[in-house]
């Protein structure tokens, strides 16, 4: 695995994504994952984030978007969520899924 690089928006966008996240919500877990992480990212490449969270619903689930999408806005930057929810992983079939384990195992925390 190539050495993670970020632009300085990038980097900015991420604390900030963080930042926000973690006065707002219960985050368990936020990783960097992708293209970013295998050194294969292109200039139009996204920034892939996986965040777990405590709880979930359709209302918190919209509050990230518009969060992210204000981020990416101000930051010049795209970030892309995969947002997973605790319960699902340690009692339904998420944590076998292929994406949760791929993120697991190559992912860089945030």
């Amino acid at each position: 695995m190539k050495k993670l690089k970020l632009k300085k928006n990038e980097e900015k966008a991420l604390r900030v994504l963080k930042d926000e996240l973690s006065r707002r919500f219960n985050v368990i877990d936020l990783r960097i994952f992708g293209s970013k992480i295998r050194g294969e990212d292109t200039p139009e490449s996204d920034i892939d984030v996986m965040i777990e969270l405590g709880e979930y619903n359709s209302d918190i689930k919209s509050q990230i978007y518009d969060i992210v999408f204000d981020i990416n806005l101000e930051n010049d930057t795209f970030i892309s969520t995969t947002i997973f929810y605790k319960k699902d992983i340690e009692e339904g079939p998420l944590s076998e899924s292929p994406i949760y384990k791929a993120i697991m195992r190559e992912g860089a925390l945030i």
